[in-house]
């Protein structure tokens, strides 16, 4: 097989719209710092089959507390086959919002918890929970 000289005139183009590709991100602003804080605890610390609360408090980055959100809960086993939990959050204090849900079996979980603010800021959050023991 035989190749022409003009063939490979191409490739000094290829490589510098492949360069501007990899770095066309470069002057974006980062979106991490303009997002909300998300801190949460859950309890019983120690977790059991049976009720529990997940705590979520949410900070606006001016940490302000960030308040009339709408916070989700979608719990998963890690294994497939079962129904997740799924639960709403009651904003018990400004910034702050509690979600009761059940564990329904032993075993490992995953939480996702999802967030959204008034101004349509959505933050998505997961959490997972090892060895969620039999209750007694």
């Amino acid at each position: 097989m035989t190749f022409r000289r003009g063939h490979r005139a191409w490739r000094p183009g290829l490589a510098l719209l492949v360069a501007g590709l990899l770095t066309s991100d470069c002057g974006r602003p980062n979106r991490s710092d303009q997002q909300p804080q998300v801190v949460w605890t859950l309890s019983p610390a120690q977790s059991v089959v049976g009720p529990a609360v997940l705590s979520v408090q949410l900070h606006q980055p001016s940490g302000a507390p960030a308040t009339g959100a709408t916070v989700t809960l979608e719990a998963h086993m890690s294994h497939a086959g079962m129904a997740p939990v799924l639960a709403s959050a009651t904003e018990t204090t400004p910034g702050l919002y509690s979600v009761p849900f059940t564990f329904t079996m032993p075993g490992d979980w995953v939480l996702l918890v999802s967030t959204m603010l008034p101004d349509g800021t959505r933050v998505e959050q997961r959490i997972d929970v090892a060895n969620v023991r039999p209750s007694g």
